[in-house]
């Protein structure tokens, strides 16, 4: 997937990403797919639950969310503030 925007588009925004709590996550990958937007890839990871979404050929760029736990959410506060 990220290859094959570097290839289209070059140096670019690829996607945009959309953080939310765990439980939350099956209505809006629901809502997304609902809405005629296809899941591209997926996966999980202990702390987060993560899909992406073409939404291309509305805003021209692929949407990603992320189900996050708390322990998630933590680790991208200290990503942020930069404590690795």
């Amino acid at each position: 997937m990220y290859q094959e925007s570097l290839d289209r588009h070059g140096d670019a925004v690829q996607h945009v990403a959309y953080w939310l709590d765990e439980a939350d996550y099956a209505a809006a990958a629901a809502h997304l797919e609902s809405s005629g937007y296809q899941e591209i890839q997926s996966f999980r990871l202990p702390m987060l639950r993560v899909g992406y979404y073409d939404t291309r050929r509305v805003i021209g760029v692929v949407t990603e969310i992320v189900g996050a736990s708390q322990e998630g959410h933590e680790l991208r506060r200290n990503l942020k503030s930069g404590k690795f």
